[in-house]
């Protein structure tokens, strides 16, 4: 063999050595790009997993500021955690979440959020920390009397409070017994000898023609106007967008009036809190020249008082203002009462005008109405009625107790008018089965309720009468409503309700059509009454207890109005008027290491 042939074998050798050498980096270039790629793959996989666990935070804290704002304006902590379903969301390809919403104590809200790609190939589970922070509600029934176009007190009776929840009248009094109107240019007047233990807000012209003092601030838009008189005629300050003119007796607090001020002699201002100045207006001032006029030696009329002391307004609801806001809560009708009615009467198909007399006893139970009569000097049982179910909007959130099969559903009684007269008498009974406390007896009545004569109608300890009523409510002569435990019951409802959707005819100005609900009589009375679209004139002698609220209050028999702050707590309808909704504050994350997750995992678990 030639040295050429042996060369020629050598180079097929070191090519061969190359070529292997070349296909070892090849295969260790694929190898690296291999794990590089799968490296980027679980990567990939993994962020999509944490942005899915993103995507369910994002989307928890949408449901939860939609359920505040919207179904349920006045949530509690309690209700986005129990209530409230956890979204979950995706696919097993594209990846999907899982939400669960949790409270760790406090007024933390924890949304845990587990987000997947490919089922178990990559899973984060994170954790967003929210500060919950509860809407503002203001309770529905606030004030002993609100008159959302007027109130004119010229009677004896006292007006005050005190809490059942406490203590009776006797040993739970209070000054809280404020009077308020609330639609625009709406007049208080109080002309009567009654003290007034509260504050006092009109958001018309505030009239004191009385002898008795206002044991608290007054306060309007538009003025106040103090009549001739002697002593303490405002145990507080004196507050106005508008006028003031004092004719006598003291304001023992301050007076702030953005227009102009009178004072007559006799008028005197004691600023008993020691404020700097006692006076401040903004428009003209004119006073008496007398010691009694002046601070420190220095007249009312001087620049340092004539300052405009920007009063803040007593709120005011107005739907005939140009910018009035359709979807704002009707000051006057929180309840939305009026508009509701006629679905609260759709499930009332009665013609029957039921009348109570002498000599006849009704029962009411929730499940169960029973009717006896004395014939030949002997009790018979002449009637037996079932209740009709139905729903009505304002028991959502306390419920009737009844005993019935459909615990979500209201049963009425349904009529197309009640008069209980003569000696007749009414019971509003308990359900009386074992395990079940009390019971809420439900009247719908299409027309008018009347109650005269010695009539009585009993509400049971434990129990509570609702009465949904379109036409005229008048309590008269002797007739009584007698309330064993009045307050709120149990079930979280008042002993005594009365919601009128009356409203008078617009061409009749008799005070027979414009007053649609009449307390008369001379027993006292514990009860809620809600009109707001029909005059209340309160005439009777006998104290009432409980609150009262209607397009104009009149009360001028020397019976006293005591409001009972326990009603404060009386939840019907959204539970209230919120002034400010619920909010979430965000406050950091807290990451977890991966939980279990399965195809078959639950994904729309949520917290206990």
């Amino acid at each position: 063999m030639n040295s050429f042939s042996r060369q020629s074998g050598f180079t097929l050798i070191k090519v061969m050595l190359l070529s292997t050498m070349a296909s070892v980096v090849v295969f260790t270039s694929m190898k690296d790009t291999l794990v590089q790629e799968r490296l980027s793959g679980n990567f990939q996989k993994d962020l999509n997993a944490r942005l899915q666990a993103e995507k369910g935070v994002f989307a928890s804290a949408d449901e939860i500021t939609h359920y505040m704002t919207v179904t349920n304006k006045s949530a509690t902590l309690d209700d986005i955690v129990n209530s409230m379903p956890a979204p979950s969301g995706g696919d097993f390809t594209d990846g999907k979440f899982s939400t669960t919403i949790t409270s760790s104590g406090g007024d933390t809200i924890e949304v845990g959020s587990l987000g997947s790609k490919h089922g178990t190939d990559a899973a984060n589970n994170m954790v967003a920390i929210f500060k919950f922070k509860e809407a503002v509600v203001e309770p529905v029934f606030n004030n002993p009397v609100t008159g959302c176009k007027g109130v004119n007190l010229s009677g004896s009776g006292l007006v005050d409070s005190y809490n059942s929840k406490i203590g009776d009248y006797e040993n739970s009094r209070g000054d809280n017994g404020d009077v308020n109107t609330v639609i625009g240019d709406s007049d208080v007047v109080l002309s009567g000898h009654s003290p007034i233990r509260g504050d006092v807000k009109a958001s018309g012209i505030l009239y004191l023609k009385g002898s008795s003092p206002v044991i608290g601030n007054v306060q309007s838009n538009t003025g106040i106007d103090i009549s001739h008189g002697s002593g303490v005629r405002v145990q507080g300050s004196a507050l106005t967008q508008g006028f003031i003119i004092h004719r006598g007796g003291d304001i023992t607090g301050v007076v702030r009036a953005n227009g102009n001020v009178e004072m007559l002699w006799g008028a005197d201002i004691l600023n008993d809190i020691n404020d700097p100045l006692d006076i401040q207006y903004g428009g003209t001032g004119k006073f008496e020249l007398a010691t009694e006029h002046s601070q420190d030696g220095v007249y009312y009329s001087a620049a340092k008082f004539n300052v405009n002391p920007n009063v803040e307004a007593v709120r005011v609801y107005d739907p005939d203002s140009p910018n009035h806001d359709a979807s704002t809560v009707d000051e006057c009708d929180p309840l939305a009462l009026p508009g509701n009615m006629p679905t609260i009467m759709a499930a009332n198909n009665s013609q029957e005008n039921l009348v109570v007399k002498s000599n006849q006893i009704f029962s009411f139970r929730p499940q169960q109405a029973t009717l006896e009569e004395k014939i030949q000097e002997q009790w018979q049982q002449t009637r037996s009625w079932s209740p009709s179910e139905t729903d009505i909007y304002l028991f959502g959130v306390n419920k009737q107790v009844h005993d019935k099969l459909n615990e979500d559903s209201e049963y009425v009684y349904s009529m197309k008018s009640l008069t209980i007269g003569g000696d007749g008498l009414v019971n509003i009974k308990p359900v009386g089965k074992p395990n079940v406390v009390g019971g809420d007896v439900i009247w719908l009545i299409d027309g008018d309720f009347i109650m005269t004569g010695n009539s009585r109608l009993h509400i049971a300890k434990g129990t509570s009468l609702t009465i949904f009523v379109t036409g005229k409510v008048r309590l008269g002569g002797s007739a009584q409503v007698i309330t064993e435990e009045p307050g709120i019951t149990e079930s979280g409802l008042g002993t005594f309700n009365i919601f009128s959707s009356y409203k008078p005819e617009s061409n009749n100005n008799s005070a027979d059509n414009k007053n649609g609900v009449i307390v008369s009589g001379t027993s006292s009375l514990y009860a809620v009454i809600y009109a707001p679209l029909t005059s209340i004139s309160m005439n009777g002698s006998g104290q009432f207890f409980g609150t009262v609220r209607g397009a104009t209050i009149e009360a001028n028999g020397g019976s006293g109005i005591h409001f009972d702050e326990a009603l404060k707590e009386l939840k019907l309808g959204n539970a209230g008027t919120v002034k400010e909704p619920a909010k979430l504050e965000f406050m950091g994350w807290r990451y977890k290491h991966p939980e279990e997750f399965t195809d078959d995992t639950d994904t729309t678990s949520k917290g206990e």
